[in-house]
């Protein structure tokens, strides 16, 4: 789970309550009415839990730095003797769910981005090695897929349904504590909607935008997992948790499920490439010029837009025809344009009304997107790569237990 600690916050103090005459008053009993409510909504929490754990799973990601003979696994263990051979070593530990019966599972793609071997728990406690089929470093999102046939995928909510102060629950891995099983439960309401982490996607190269801000706890460990809303329809991906102070509950947060993000999915799921573009600008958003837009602090050397009419200063307020309000909106709809094909920007320099055409160019990053092109999969010193028949064995390291079973590279 990617989380950012910000800084200290100034809080107010609580005033002491306690006198005489409050003591004195007898406490307000609960309406036997208001007991069966929330009895009965208890047991609605559980019976999502019971209705949807099926389609999630804990994940597991070991890196490279891990031999094969280090992680020996049964191809029949199940989920506690995964958990006791991965306490051995160190690794990554996230949350998927599964958007496809035959073994289709989305999660947040710095779950898996640096994994070698990639270990999926289901809720039965069957343990599956995962490869990775897709993946968006830029929205951070990735599609794994197991040999599985007949699983539980997931109902999305109707996209942009989500309100504050609706209900939220999320399943997961937190800490990889459901490794071997017994996924966790926690429930909030939707606190906001439409937050961004300009901060965060700095840091990381990445995009948090568009999401759902909830109190329904997220730690560490529940990264790729659903946010549930109270029909058991995933309403978001969980993302990040912020840190308002070190000694205090995080802030949760997840990717808002829109047409564009399922696109994404889809996408991710047949091993396309998903590519972004951008113009080479960066921007911050203008809050102070009534009609907001997209502010620009520099304009990178080099970039798209180093030969053209931009200057630090100006507001893009247009690209396209399509508005822009604020600097993430500016992020998205650049993102989002075809490659290699002018664009006209529109923006304001003092006052002025300007525009000028930028070609855009494919974002690059130092995560490399996974397609179809790239697939892998290593298992115990084994690597296997796609090819037209099924998978092909690409490396066998000379610890590999298979080497003993007879396979060799090519095969």
């Amino acid at each position: 789970m990617l989380s950012l600690v910000a800084g200290a916050l100034t809080t107010g103090q609580m005033a002491c309550a306690s006198s005489s005459r409050f003591a004195d008053e007898p406490t307000t009993p609960v309406a036997p009415s208001n007991t069966v409510a929330l009895a009965g909504l208890q047991e609605h929490f559980a019976k999502i839990a019971d209705a949807v754990t099926p389609s999630i799973v804990a994940i597991s990601a070991v890196g490279a730095d891990v031999s094969a003979s280090a992680l020996l696994i049964d191809p029949q263990v199940d989920g506690p003797q995964l958990a006791t051979a991965l306490d051995r070593v160190s690794r990554t530990v996230g949350t998927g769910f599964v958007i496809d019966a035959d073994g289709y599972i989305l999660t947040a793609e710095h779950v898996v981005s640096n994994a070698d071997q990639l270990w999926i728990t289901t809720d039965d406690q069957k343990v599956y090695p995962a490869m990775v089929v897709g993946s968006d470093p830029r929205a951070d999102l990735a599609v794994l897929k197991i040999a599985a046939r007949g699983l539980t995928p997931v109902k999305f909510a109707p996209v942009d349904s989500v309100k504050r102060g609706q209900w939220a629950l999320t399943l997961g891995n937190p800490y990889g504590l459901a490794t071997g099983g017994e996924l966790a439960m926690s429930v909030g309401v939707v606190s906001a909607t439409n937050r961004s982490l300009p901060r965060l996607s700095s840091q990381e190269n990445r995009l948090y935008t568009n999401l759902i801000q909830t109190t329904a706890e997220i730690n560490p460990g529940n990264s790729g997992g659903p946010l549930f809303d109270l029909e058991g329809r995933v309403i978001g991906v969980n993302a990040a948790v912020v840190l308002p102070q070190k000694n205090t509950n995080g802030i949760g947060f997840a990717f808002a499920i829109n047409q564009q993000l399922l696109k994404k999915v889809e996408m991710m799921k047949a091993g396309e490439a998903i590519e972004h573009a951008y113009v080479g600008v960066a921007v911050s958003s203008a809050s102070d010029n009534g009609t907001g837009g997209a502010r620009i602090d520099s304009v990178i050397e080099g970039g798209p837009s180093a030969d053209s009419d931009l200057r630090v200063g100006d507001v893009i307020t247009r690209v396209n025809s399509t508005p822009v309000g604020s600097a993430d909106a500016f992020a998205r709809v650049v993102g989002s344009l075809p490659l290699n094909k002018a664009a006209t920007l529109h923006f304001t320099r003092g006052g002025r009304q300007m525009s000028t055409k930028i070609t855009p160019r494919l974002r690059t990053g130092d995560r490399v997107a996974v397609s179809r092109y790239n697939q892998h999969l290593s298992i115990s010193g084994m690597t296997l790569e796609t090819c037209e028949e099924g998978f092909r064995i690409a490396n066998l390291s000379e610890s590999s237990p298979f080497r003993k079973q007879g396979l060799k590279a090519g095969e």
